[in-house]
């Protein structure tokens, strides 16, 4: 006769069925397998060899001590982000998550307080792989009272320096040049002793809206070719292009020669010492006056990954290169932005100069004319 499993029935018996249960089954559990021969193959670790692998990880995850910096907290922040709030208003600061917001707002070791208030809403209509801006293909309308009520906020912070930058707004016929405009000119009407920085969108390279924002009244303006023109299509949006972006910084210096212009290229996305050299170049040769170099920090894990941590010696090179190509001032390091607040300080600075500069010619040749006026004799 066939042996019986532990819940099979004899069927040649006429007594009542029952489940037969093997008495060693539990000791047999109990000698079997344990979870860890699942687990793994090796050995069960030791508490200290646990923590030792733990904090191995960890390791490789941090960032190089070189970024970390102080989370943004202070009276100053809190009173800009209240007034923010209540008009209404966005900054790049907060939306890119600038980790020199609070050195920006407090005004840091220089003295000079800065913000970067971002217009036209906080949602763009382009999709570039490095940016933690919204995106929608119909963003909302535009504020009509923003040129106003940024103008008010600025003039009741008392700050030094602003930069006015926007999100892309291809939906709009003109791309929000005329927007951009007039929020220059409220901004001169109210704080007409701040100095004013915008940074563009590229307007799809079409001198007749970059020129209204170049006449408007401001002290620079900036546009950002943000990377070496062989990894372009790879990190911005397919709309954006180098020689688009080169475009605008030259219309601009053609159409107000005494304008400053500034642009930023950011490092490690896997660009090569010939091509940031080739590209400080082409900038160059665009007559532009002001270049910062910064790392690029991952906003989330849906954004490109980074390709390398750039170190300060090599960030050290790239400003000194800055300077024997003759910018007018550039500012490279790993916690630079396009908004720096160092740069701010300076690019300040040289404004100052040419103001003092020009009112010394204006004196001197008022004097000049004075000298030269005929004597009436009586």
């Amino acid at each position: 006769m066939n042996s019986l499993l532990p819940t099979e029935i004899d069927a040649n018996t006429d007594a009542k069925p029952e489940k037969r249960v093997r008495k060693d089954f539990t000791q047999r559990l109990n000698n079997g397998p344990s979870f860890s021969d699942f687990a793994s193959s090796s050995a069960p670790l030791t508490p200290a060899e646990a923590m030792e692998k733990a904090q191995s990880k960890a390791a490789k995850a941090r960032l190089p001590r070189w970024l970390k910096t102080d989370i943004p907290v202070g009276k100053e922040v809190s009173r800009i982000r209240k007034t923010l709030r209540e008009l209404k208003l966005h900054t790049v600061c907060e939306e890119a998550r600038c980790p020199n917001m609070g050195e920006c707002w407090g005004g840091g070791k220089h003295g000079t307080a800065t913000a970067t208030i971002m217009i036209m809403g906080d949602t763009c209509t382009r999709g570039c792989r490095f940016c933690s801006v919204k995106t929608s293909k119909t963003p909302g309308a535009l504020d009509a009272n923003e040129p106003q009520n940024v103008a008010r906020a600025l003039a009741a912070w008392g700050l030094d320096y602003v930069v006015l930058t926007s999100v892309d707004r291809d939906d709009l016929p003109d791309f929000g040049s005329a927007h951009f405009a007039e929020t220059v000119r409220s901004i001169r009407e109210q704080a007409p002793q701040m100095m004013i920085e915008c940074l563009t969108p590229d307007f799809l390279g079409r001198a007749d809206l970059i020129e209204p924002v170049a006449q408007s009244g401001l002290d620079v303006y900036a546009h950002n070719i943000e990377t070496v023109e062989g990894l372009q299509r790879s990190v911005r949006d397919h709309r954006a292009n180098y020689k688009q972006s080169m475009f605008v910084l030259e219309h601009v210096k053609r159409t107000k020669p005494t304008l400053l212009t500034k642009s930023s290229i950011m490092l490690g996305v896997g660009e090569t010492d010939a091509e940031v050299m080739q590209t400080m170049r082409d900038l160059r040769t665009a007559g532009v006056d002001i270049v910062t170099l910064g790392q690029y920090m991952r906003p989330t894990k849906r954004h490109m990954k980074v390709h390398e941590y750039v170190t300060p010696e090599k960030f050290a090179h790239w400003e000194k290169v800055g300077s024997e190509l003759g910018f007018v001032y550039a500012a490279s390091g790993p916690l630079v932005r396009s908004s720096y607040k160092a740069g701010e300080f300076f690019i300040s600075e040289i404004l100052r100069k040419r103001a003092s500069a020009s009112m010394r010619n204006v004196a001197a040749s008022v004097a000049e004319g004075r000298n030269k006026s005929p004597t009436i004799q009586a």
